[in-house]
């Protein structure tokens, strides 16, 4: 099924689209309404400190999680294709860092470099959290053999979900499939090592920033929430940022948020879905006519 190109709900400037991001924030006690969120916002990278909060990004978690909204919120069908939207990455690490002093900022993530012998460009938001700072874990996507399936000559309907990774071929006879897929390996292992680093180098509990809402089991850890538990375990305050389309049971559970009341915090992105697209107003054309622009190509 082929959309339209994504637009914006609100053509606004980059500026505007800042100003209603710092009010947002402030309204959901992200920010105090003294701060000045000027210098944070324009500022690439930096404030670096030791004592500082650590910051951890399930990148293709987010990012799906983005284009999904932005979808729903334009009541596009899950079947709709539409070119991907440009993401602010710099918007995105301001709403985790918001201007507090870091000492890690590390993310995880995959693409495929190359394409039938031809290398691709990175996406822009990759490039943007680059700039940032951000430690690049950027892996291949491997081709995997699904477990086989066995199939009758019958019309199917699959299920899935907006946050898949996986593609592939599919059968209408009778036998056996097995599906060859494009996915992630190894991604969420390796973002779990870099907060284990974080878990056994710094003594002195502090802050860990996690944008990730997958509390499942990895295929070669324990997932994301069990280490959670284990920063919480340890003294640590954790700020869990997700979709809440992408927010998995675990993390909403009333026992845990009890357990952890005043150290463990869930904070949705949905609401500002908007001030992530990174569209804006420039001008206005000869015929009076408001002219967007993006930020990267892709």
């Amino acid at each position: 099924f082929e959309a339209a190109q994504i637009q914006p709900i609100h053509t606004l400037t980059a500026i505007e689209k800042s100003a209603r991001l710092v009010r947002k924030m402030i309204k959901k006690d992200l920010l105090v309404s003294s701060i000045d969120a000027s210098a944070p916002l324009s500022r690439w990278g930096g404030n670096n400190d030791p004592a500082g909060v650590h910051v951890f990004i399930d990148l293709s978690n987010i990012v799906i999680g983005f284009f999904e909204k932005l979808k729903a919120d334009r009541r596009m069908p899950k079947s709709a294709r539409p070119k991907k939207p440009p993401m602010s990455f710099h918007s995105l690490a301001f709403i985790f860092e918001r201007g507090r002093k870091v000492a890690r900022r590390v993310l995880a993530g995959s693409h495929r470099e190359y394409v039938g012998g031809v290398k691709t460009t990175r996406p822009w938001y990759m490039l943007d959290a680059q700039n940032c700072g951000y430690e690049m874990n950027i892996l291949e996507p491997v081709e995997k053999t699904k477990e086989p399936v066995f199939l009758k000559k019958k019309k199917r309907h699959g299920t899935g979900n907006g946050y898949a990774t996986t593609s592939g071929p599919s059968s209408g006879s009778d036998g056996v499939s097995y599906r060859r897929v494009s996915q992630e390996q190894c991604v969420d292992e390796i973002l779990q090592m870099k907060m284990l680093e974080t878990l056994v180098d710094f003594a002195v509990p502090a802050v860990v920033v996690l944008a990730s809402g997958d509390a499942a089991e990895a295929e070669y850890s324990g997932g994301f929430f069990k280490m959670v538990k284990r920063f919480l375990k340890k003294g640590w305050k954790v700020e869990l940022f997700a979709w809440s389309a992408g927010l998995s049971f675990e993390y909403r559970s009333k026992s845990f948020l009890n357990r952890w009341k005043g150290r463990f915090r869930v904070i949705e992105l949905d609401e500002f879905s908007e001030e992530l697209l990174a569209m804006y107003t420039v001008q206005r054309n000869s015929r009076g006519c408001i002219v967007l622009a993006k930020t990267g190509g892709k």
